[in-house]
């Protein structure tokens, strides 16, 4: 399963609000939890602070009485965060004090629960002095309109060059901020590939494909990088300008 298979291979997994179901479902028991609550159900929710005791089990632990699945997690008064604006391209999130844990946020807010666990974990890895690589999997809830503004998110965190896995996809966000290249391998020959700018005046450069760009200029959104075919073993794509997301099929 891939939420098990992303997860035996990362340090810390956060469960940002519906991606707890996931998780349970998974049989991944997440280090932290970041959102509102109100995609996910209060037993799962629970079940998280409990580190992953189900309600009747062997160590006896039960859900809070008043748990049922439409209450809503009371927000986290510790924490205070500033929205992404026309000067931040991330929210800033203070009160964390080095530590994730389960974190809830005011269901009333300018920013997405994937976006205030970006920033949630920016700000621990900042306190604790370790550098982050975030991997984003389950991330639109099946929601056209939250499945584009997850790539909003992502290129807003570009200089972190985050991963987006899904069954049978890889995406990796490629920007001179983070990471500017991708080198695919022998073992990519005959995939198909795609990109798509995360912003205008992106500069693309493709060689070991079926079709190559060198240096090319594309705006934010335009189809100019949709199926491609890999077809050499040292394929690569370069982002040399903006910003793009790049996907292996």
């Amino acid at each position: 399963m891939l939420v098990r298979s992303l997860a035996d291979g990362a340090d810390v997994v956060m469960a940002v609000d519906r991606g707890a179901e996931a998780c349970r479902a998974a049989d991944v028991v997440p280090d932290a939890f970041c959102g509102d609550g109100d995609t996910v159900s209060a037993e799962t929710l629970a079940w998280v602070r409990s580190g992953g005791h189900e309600a009747g089990g062997a160590q006896g632990w039960q859900p809070p009485v008043a748990a049922h699945h439409d209450s809503v997690a009371a927000p986290d008064a510790a924490l205070t965060v500033t929205p992404a604006d026309d000067v931040r391209d991330v929210p800033e999130i203070r009160g964390l004090d080095g530590r994730l844990g389960v974190r809830i946020f005011p269901p009333a807010k300018y920013d997405t629960d994937l976006s205030l666990g970006f920033s949630c974990a920016r700000t621990v890895a900042e306190e604790r002095h370790e550098a982050l690589e975030v991997t984003v999997t389950c991330a639109s809830g099946g929601r056209m309109d939250h499945a584009l503004s997850v790539f909003g998110v992502l290129a807003a965190n570009a200089d972190l060059a985050p991963v987006l896995v899904e069954d049978g996809v890889e995406c990796r966000v490629l920007s001179p901020r983070g990471r500017d290249s991708w080198a695919f391998g022998q073992d990519s020959a005959g995939r198909h590939f795609s990109f798509v700018a995360l912003a205008d005046g992106t500069v693309v450069s493709e060689r070991g494909m079926r079709w190559e760009l060198d240096h090319f200029r594309v705006d934010a959104l335009r189809d100019r990088g949709i199926s491609n075919v890999i077809d050499a073993p040292d394929a690569c794509i370069m982002c040399h300008e903006g910003i793009l997301a790049a996907f292996l099929v």
